[in-house]
């Protein structure tokens, strides 16, 4: 007997979780999804209130369950981690948070199944290659998030301000999922119409266009504490893509070796989406200065990657 892809969400009595969760059932983009969390009765008041929603129209069944549940091609969903906290260095936070990733792999891969694995928490570069390397599944089956968060805003600003619909708004967020950051605005379009040559286009709508981005996500935590309905969206359109044969392009962030001239380090870049798992696209175009703004972003995120090596060698 083939056994059914489902949906295995690590975390899933968290907001990012079960937002998660609410957004995949909504858009019905797989049949079974299952909720793992240390609350057990969190992560069950979750499942049961997102069932509860799919009475009036139910194709998604939401259920709690363990690592056992997990099976071959599922597609396992990592949100779990730990918060920053005031007196806490970002440093210190990678070496907590990548302690309980690869507590959370090794819980994932101890059945012996192959999933997918789509990594969401943060630092989600780092912890992305946490997880490929505690796994030591194929790369093309582990990978985050990366920057289609920080892309979807981009998106959505660029809209909101040329009164466009998002979908035309062809432009994107790479490298690191931080203050390194950088955006493709030089080479953005809209409708096939280069950005600067659209309608309405002003350059002062688009000066520090990067930190603008930025300020808005910050903006949403300090008046909610958290963001989890974007992220969760996100989410829901890469398992999504993850389930279909043709390829969406999303810039996700896997291990690059090679690509772009870089090796052995994970970043947001423009990758293949589909049921064989995700690829980076080679050969997308970078200015000079995105160029150097990728390279900046690697060199960050590499060192710490070899603060994680060095501390574990200890």
């Amino acid at each position: 007997m083939v056994n059914k892809q489902k949906l295995v969400i690590i975390g899933g009595g968290g907001m990012v979780g079960a937002t998660t969760a609410y957004a995949c059932a909504l858009r019905s983009v797989i049949e079974e999804i299952v909720l793992i969390d240390r609350n057990a009765d969190l992560a069950w008041g979750q499942a049961a209130d997102i069932n509860d929603a799919m009475g009036l129209d139910r194709n998604v069944v939401v259920r709690t369950g363990d690592y056992a549940d997990i099976n071959d091609d599922d597609i396992v969903v990592i949100t779990a981690g730990s918060p920053q906290l005031p007196s806490q260095t970002r440093l210190e936070l990678v070496g907590v948070n990548a302690n309980i990733m690869r507590d959370i792999v090794k819980n994932i891969m101890a059945g012996g199944a192959k999933p997918y694995l789509v990594v969401v928490s943060n630092p989600v570069d780092v912890l992305t290659y946490v997880a490929l390397k505690e796994s030591g599944l194929p790369k093309t089956r582990v990978f985050g998030t990366g920057t289609t968060l920080d892309t979807s805003r981009l998106k959505s600003y660029l809209a909101d301000a040329l009164n466009v619909d998002s979908k035309a708004v062809d432009a994107y967020i790479l490298g690191e999922h931080g203050d390194s950051s950088f955006s493709t605005i030089e080479t953005a379009q809209v409708g096939e119409v280069p950005i600067r040559k659209y309608p309405g286009f002003t350059e002062e709508l688009v000066e520090g266009i990067e930190q603008k981005i930025r300020d808005r996500a910050y903006r949403v935590i300090e008046t909610k504490k958290s963001t989890y309905f974007a992220i969760g969206f996100v989410v829901s359109k890469i398992v999504s893509a993850l389930r279909q044969s043709t390829r969406t392009v999303y810039p996700v962030c896997s291990l690059a070796e090679g690509e772009y001239g870089l090796d052995n380090v994970v970043l947001g870049l423009p990758s293949i989406i589909c049921c064989d798992g995700v690829k980076i696209l080679t050969g997308y175009p970078l200015t000079e200065r995105e160029k150097q703004s990728l390279n900046n972003s690697a060199a960050i995120i590499s060192e710490m990657i070899a603060h994680l090596d060095k501390a574990q060698e200890n």
